[in-house]
């Protein structure tokens, strides 16, 4: 039998770490248990070695992965994003990095979150395909099999900040701030 932690369970299963802690205090990990470190070993079951999560009775149904993605986690840098953070901060030096919208698009099977700084747990590759981009318009973007982490400034382990749809939301805003202001010094 084959054992990881929590954090590659995390990866397996596409849900984030505190979530699988959550689940293994819950009792909802088939077969987990803690070595005499204090450490979870959550057991692999079956041809495509995965971690067994028991349904809960109530609630709605669970998010996470039952088989092993075949897709790697796509990275790329959102420079429509950068473009309007350039003029945010030109317009407002003195903005906080926590007010500018987040560049790095993180892609992981049916999700794509955005944040500022990610960590890759493991070996990965830079591409690029200039006659084949993503279906966001990337040409050139990071993929890995590896567990990846967004991380603060102190790399701290973090969630993503926004959902690539807020963060398109406030990228619109300030495209509309910005052409409202234009049209007031014009008009």
């Amino acid at each position: 039998m084959e054992y990881i932690g929590t954090r590659e369970a995390a990866f397996l299963l596409g849900i984030c770490c505190q979530r699988v802690r959550a689940l293994l205090a819950q009792g909802r990990i088939k077969g987990a248990d803690k070595d005499n470190k204090g450490f979870w070993q959550i057991p692999l079951y079956g041809k495509r070695k995965m971690p067994i999560v028991i349904p809960g009775k109530r609630g709605p149904k669970g998010v996470w992965c039952h088989h092993r993605r075949e897709n790697p986690t796509k990275m790329h840098v959102n420079q429509h994003f950068i473009q309007a953070n350039g003029k945010r901060i030109k317009k407002d030096p003195e903005m906080t990095p926590d007010q500018l919208i987040p560049v790095i698009s993180l892609k992981q099977t049916n999700r794509n979150d955005m944040g500022y700084q990610i960590e890759i747990h493991g070996s990965c590759r830079i591409v690029y395909k200039p006659y084949a981009p993503l279906s966001c318009g990337a040409h050139v973007w990071i993929e890995t099999f590896n567990p990846v982490q967004f991380v603060d400034t102190q790399f701290n382990p973090c969630t993503a900040r926004l959902s690539y749809e807020d963060a398109e939301k406030m990228w619109l805003d300030s495209i509309a701030k910005t052409s409202r202001c234009v049209n007031l010094t014009t008009g």
